[in-house]
């Protein structure tokens, strides 16, 4: 969930959750599924997690939620120092060879990533 919410991603319905099979008849939830950066949308994700949080739309809403995934307040900052990282990195992946963009198409995508809700995260990831 947070890095839908840092990378924009407002298509995260619950068709968009994956999963795979793990082999032995079980199967675990996909890493990622169905991902899609909107630079021209607000932050708000379409999965509630229950009816009396309403959509997730702020870092400190996740961050207050995290007990719900059974972590405490520095496995939580872990996990966001993590994916705070990771976004960071989001135009040196977006020029590699995996992704494929070129220089020009940078700048329309960086609203998804580069807005005030990645600095919120990193202050709260400590």
């Amino acid at each position: 969930m947070v890095f839908n919410h840092l990378i924009t991603n407002v298509d995260d319905h619950l068709h968009n959750i994956g999963f795979l099979y793990a082999g032995a008849n079980l199967w675990r939830m996909a890493p990622a599924f169905d991902l899609n950066p909107f630079p021209d949308k607000e932050r708000e994700s379409k999965t509630w997690l229950s009816e009396d949080t309403g959509p997730v739309n702020s870092m400190d809403q996740l961050m207050a939620l995290a007990a719900r995934f059974e972590l405490d307040a520095d496995e939580a900052r872990a996990v966001l120092a993590h994916v705070v990282a990771a976004v960071k990195r989001w135009r040196e992946i977006a020029l590699s060879p995996v992704v494929g963009m070129v220089s020009a198409e940078l700048e329309s995508f960086a609203p998804a990533f580069e807005h005030p809700e990645l600095e919120r995260a990193r202050a709260l990831a400590g």
